[in-house]
């Protein structure tokens, strides 16, 4: 009997420092994340009470009442303290987290006036895209400016910023499937929905690179789902918007191999192509896996614009060259057309 409550305890308190050293694992990085974990740790303890205590009186029965012979052991019916007691307790346990629940999730959810930061963030097959909202950039001379987009492939995760101790509004959206938008040290994640916009604040609390990712599966390629949150000071912030902005400006800085473009786990290896107005030129096209694929170019700014390069679908590895026509000035579409919600981007032609 006392050997076994000793192994019982034994086990209960492994059980319970296992857990807790691995919650503890991540400090929280967010004023949302030290309320989420203040509750987690509160339900933690509540529930080893609970826990402890069944397992106790279920251990104290088994040795207590076991069969010895075969007597009737004594026979009561009812106890009004025990039945008194078994009611109320489970209603004040569930009373009292419901309400500290709630109180919680009013703090994590509250939403300010007036947030330093709003991000709109879009979760596609198989990346991120994220929009900093009235950071206007003037693409193209003679349209209207354009708010600060940073784009991830599967190739190359996106990379943001982001101001430590200011209030950033973060509004998720998916653009195809169900995504969930998640940093591990946020201790917070939220899912983004087709068609509905889920809105919530973050304030981040100290500086560092922390990685996020989508937890909700979504289709093959949703391991490469990852993008990097940069954590810095405002003045950091500032000095890194006014480059982005600079970038962006000239129509395509991530593209610094004119002329070339992969495809790698469902996604192309680069947001956008640079080519030069008026003249045709040779596009040579890197299958890498064994999936088909191609791009076709279309001279506008969607898909429904005309084509005016349907290459040749292949199944890699493979290399092909696509001869494209001459284009007009300005920034035009291109996807695949085996994947035409996943592999998508911008031709922008100077």
């Amino acid at each position: 009997m006392r050997r076994a409550r000793t192994i019982g305890v034994a086990v209960v308190a492994a059980l319970l420092l296992g857990g807790c050293s691995r919650f503890e694992m991540y400090q929280p990085v967010t004023e949302q994340g030290k309320d989420i974990r203040d509750l987690y740790n509160i339900l933690l303890v509540a529930a080893a009470i609970v826990f402890v205590l069944v397992e106790g009186a279920i251990v104290f029965a088994v040795f207590r009442y076991r069969r010895r012979d075969d007597e009737l052991p004594p026979q009561f019916h009812g106890n009004n303290l025990l039945e008194v007691a078994w009611t109320v307790v489970p209603f004040v346990i569930v009373a009292v987290l419901f309400v500290l629940g709630w109180v919680a999730l009013n703090r994590i959810q509250a939403r300010a006036d007036n947030p330093r930061v709003v991000l709109n963030v879009q979760g596609f097959q198989w990346q991120w895209s994220f929009t900093y909202q009235d950071e206007k950039v003037q693409v193209e001379k003679g349209k209207p400016a354009e708010d600060l987009t940073i784009k991830g492939t599967g190739a190359k995760p996106a990379e943001i910023y982001l101001p430590v101790g200011q209030t950033i509004e973060v509004n998720t959206e998916a653009r195809d499937v169900i995504h969930s938008f998640y940093v591990r040290e946020f201790l917070f994640k939220r899912d983004a929905f087709p068609g509905h916009v889920n809105t919530f604040p973050l304030t981040i609390t100290k500086p560092g690179v922390y990685h996020g990712q989508c937890t909700e599966y979504c289709g093959l390629a949703h391991q490469a789902m990852r993008f990097t949150v940069h954590a810095v000071p405002m003045s950091e912030y500032r000095t890194w918007l006014a480059q982005a902005k600079k970038r962006a400006e000239s129509g395509c800085p991530e593209d610094t191999s004119p002329g070339q473009i992969a495809a790698q786990n469902v996604a192309f290896d680069k947001p956008c192509m640079t080519a030069k107005a008026g003249e045709p030129f040779t596009l040579k096209f890197d299958n890498k896996e064994a999936v088909a694929h191609n791009v076709s170019i279309h001279e506008g700014a969607d898909a429904g614009s005309p084509a005016v390069l349907t290459g040749q679908i292949i199944t890699g590895p493979r290399v092909v060259d696509y001869q494209v026509p001459a284009l007009k000035a300005g920034r035009h579409f291109y996807r695949c057309d085996v994947h035409p919600n996943a592999m998508t981007g911008t031709l922008v032609a100077k």
